[in-house]
């Protein structure tokens, strides 16, 4: 064999690995971007029977879209109360169970002011668990905000995902969550006397 002909098998094989590795990181950018959490956009068919359950759900309701990453097993869902900036205590902690039906996420709430208590719900087509708090009697204004565009996800990364918050009368001030933002939630939680937060980390 020639020094020309080991010379152009060398080009070969490097240039046939680089286009290997190349499929491989292009292939892998794919499956992350994949991975996502985008609010529910609700049809017709949809919006009518909601509106027979005399649920607000455009106020109560928030619902997203989801695409897991392909390796995670479960969808760690956290909800932690918030008063004057501090956390209080954990409401929530728990795994859902990823299938091939986990593509919607679901989380409402209903205040009861008569029992001073605030009930959530968070559900999947898996899943459905019921969570109650306690409601700081001097809070009030409540607002529900999530996302509001697309956001991609990854394994082991921690995102918010919903809060619940209110005020004494000072005013409730509040951004669309982001889940590269982290600002966006400090800011939440100390311009807000009371928040009720709640993340998701895919494991």
């Amino acid at each position: 064999m020639t020094k020309r002909t080991i010379a152009l098998l060398s080009v070969f094989c490097i240039a046939v690995l680089t286009l290997f590795f190349m499929s491989q990181t292009s292939l892998a950018s794919k499956l992350m971007t994949n991975a996502s959490i985008k609010p529910h956009h609700y049809s017709k068919h949809e919006e009518k029977m909601l509106a027979v359950t005399n649920v607000d759900y455009k106020s109560n309701i928030i619902a997203y879209d989801v695409k897991s990453p392909n390796s995670a097993k479960e969808a760690y869902v956290k909800a932690t109360y918030y008063e004057n900036g501090k956390a209080k205590q954990p409401l929530f902690s728990g795994g859902l169970t990823i299938s091939k039906e986990f593509d919607l996420f679901v989380i409402t709430y209903r205040i009861d002011d008569d029992n001073q208590k605030v009930m959530f719900n968070v559900g999947n087509p898996d899943t459905n668990l019921g969570i109650e708090a306690d409601k700081h009697q001097k809070m009030n204004g409540y607002s529900f905000t999530g996302l509001e565009k697309n956001q991609t996800v990854k394994m082991d990364k921690t995102y918010p995902v919903a809060a619940l918050f209110g005020d004494d009368g000072s005013g409730a001030r509040v951004a669309p969550l982001s889940t590269d933002d982290g600002e966006v939630i400090k800011e939440l939680i100390s311009s807000n006397p009371y928040v009720y937060l709640f993340t998701v980390e895919f494991k």
